[in-house]
């Protein structure tokens, strides 16, 4: 045993960084914490990266507010911070710790955090020397925000803010070369690209149609984006945005290096699919990129099988980039893509045909494994599924809609049972296999009781949030006990409690009892929802 301590305090600086790299901060502190002088002293070398979107309260107060932020601030490089789970964590966090002080931050990431939260952020920006990245996630921004974090810092390059709104024109330049963000229409993405002229990458969804004859559409001076090699054009389903328009916006702009393009449209009009018309562009102005993505949903409802059949197939015959297509269905929508199904994500939330013609499209009847190889979360309607149904292994992200009455769930899940990360299901069912890596689980439906608690203790040890039902709040309390104290679910971290109650409020309860403050629980009631983080 002293050979191999001795073997191990024997490594060099270089290789004792590269396994602290590779361990959580949390493990980094448990193993190696005042161990000896010179993994201390390296200790304090390593750069850190810190996620605390799924932490204990207890873990977070301990752990991460007593001892790094406190101790370490200068030495961490990524920050990633929730209000989803943990409560008011971004809030705290702000107001406990001055974010200049961490010099070394390289990378923030921001989610779910108020107005408030976000104006007095962004007047931290310039006091961020070495910050080269941003990531929010929040339905909700001050007025300048944009121009403050795109223009008062010279280190800044990426900014991904996908429910960021850009509704007017900017009359602000930016050097950002890296940007995911909402766009009003095409006339502000043209002028988003003129003002914007070191864009290496640009993911912009479109949310309006500009509502005028194609003829009428203003002409004005070519757009040229030297700089751009990744260009994603997201059309939402909302803004009804006609094909003339993608067209008019590759008439008013050049892309001199531009290497991958990728369009994705949810839509009502055929226009989108046109093969002549995407010619014609693809052989203008996009003759020199090396990588053509698209994805194109059509709602099942605006138009037949055989029709949306019979255009794929021209689309995959004469379009003249090389590359294969395919076509997927999924509960509302025919998908027409480029390659292999492209999204993580699949929804059959109900059964739409009843026609075998229409059964190779999907991750559950699809007769090869290849096709949707990237899909690792599905929603499923139980009628939608056969006694015979065995779910992908690749599967991570589950639910389950309506009773499984006729379904043996040991064998459905035998293949991805073992990989399943989240799960939500009717009830808690006698015939749901042992699932090792569950750490969210959500029971719809049916009001959970005392005796499910045991029963989860053995089908998922490591949850860390429960979803539950109940019809009797004042119950709730007890069950709270056992969750907490007499189970095995040690890692339970969040738990969400949905009321049937008719006769009682969350608010009520809790001005009645006091068991979530003497246990220093923090929780928030919403509506029918108490949401707790323990």
């Amino acid at each position: 045993m002293r050979n191999s301590k001795n073997t191990f305090e024997n490594l060099s600086r270089e290789i004792l960084l590269e396994i602290f790299d590779y361990l959580s901060i949390h493990d980094c502190f448990n193993a190696f914490y005042n161990l000896n002088w010179k993994i201390s002293s390296t200790l304090n070398l390593s750069g850190f990266s810190i996620d605390l979107t799924s932490i204990s309260q207890q873990t977070y107060n301990e752990f991460y507010k007593n001892i790094i932020f406190s101790n370490y601030y200068c030495q961490i490089r990524k920050l990633k911070l929730s209000n989803d789970l943990t409560i008011n964590l971004l809030e705290n966090f702000f107001k406990d710790f001055i974010i200049d002080d961490f010099k070394q931050l390289r990378s923030i990431t921001l989610i779910k955090p108020s107005y408030m939260t976000l104006g007095s952020f962004a007047l931290r920006i310039p006091h961020l020397k070495q910050l080269e990245h941003i990531s929010i996630n929040s339905y909700s921004y001050p007025d300048n925000f944009f121009e403050l974090i795109t223009t008062t810092s010279s280190s800044i390059k990426s900014c991904y803010l996908p429910e960021l709104e850009i509704q007017d024109e900017l009359s602000f330049q930016s050097k950002i070369e890296y940007l995911t963000v909402t766009i009003e229409d095409i006339t502000l993405l043209l002028n988003l690209l003129a003002v914007f002229p070191q864009l290496k990458y640009l993911n912009a969804s479109l949310r309006s149609t500009l509502d005028i004859d194609e003829n009428n559409i203003p002409m004005i001076d070519i757009i040229s984006c030297k700089n751009l090699q990744t260009l994603k054009l997201n059309i939402l389903e909302r803004s009804s945005i006609d094909f003339h328009e993608i067209e008019y916006f590759f008439q008013q702009t050049s892309f001199d290096y531009l290497k991958s393009f990728s369009y994705n449209c949810t839509t009502n009009s055929l226009n989108h699919i046109d093969v002549i018309r995407w010619n014609k562009i693809l052989l203008t102005y996009l003759s020199e990129i090396e990588k053509f993505q698209f994805f194109l949903q059509i709602p099942c409802n605006s138009c037949s099988f055989m029709d949306i059949k019979q255009i794929f197939n021209n689309m995959q015959t004469n379009l003249c980039y090389s590359c294969s297509f395919s076509l997927s269905i999924n509960h509302l929508y025919y998908m027409a893509h480029t390659n292999i199904y492209p999204k993580t994500h699949f929804d059959l939330s109900f059964k739409l045909f009843e026609s075998d013609a229409c059964l190779n499209y999907d991750p559950i009847n699809c007769d090869t494994t290849i096709q949707f190889s990237k899909v690792n979360s599905l929603i499923l309607d139980s009628h939608s599924m056969s006694s015979c149904t065995i779910l992908p292994k690749n599967l991570k992200y589950l639910q389950i809609q309506g009773q499984q009455n006729n379904l043996n769930l040991d064998q459905c899940l035998k293949q991805c049972s073992n990989q399943l990360i989240s799960l939500k299901i009717f009830g808690l069912p006698d015939d749901l296999p042992r699932m090792p890596k569950l750490r969210q689980l959500t029971i719809q439906k049916v009001m959970f009781n005392l005796n499910m608690i045991s029963k989860l203790s053995f089908l998922c040890p490591h949850l860390e949030l429960l979803t539950i039902e109940i019809d009797c709040i004042q119950q709730f309390g007890q069950i709270l006990d056992q969750l907490r104290y007499k189970s095995k679910l040690s890692e339970l971290k969040f738990i969400r409690a949905f009321s049937r109650d008719p006769n009682q409020t969350w608010t009520s309860w809790l001005n009645e009892t006091e068991q979530l403050v003497t246990s220093n629980i923090i929780y928030e009631a919403k509506n029918l929802f108490l949401f707790i983080w323990l």
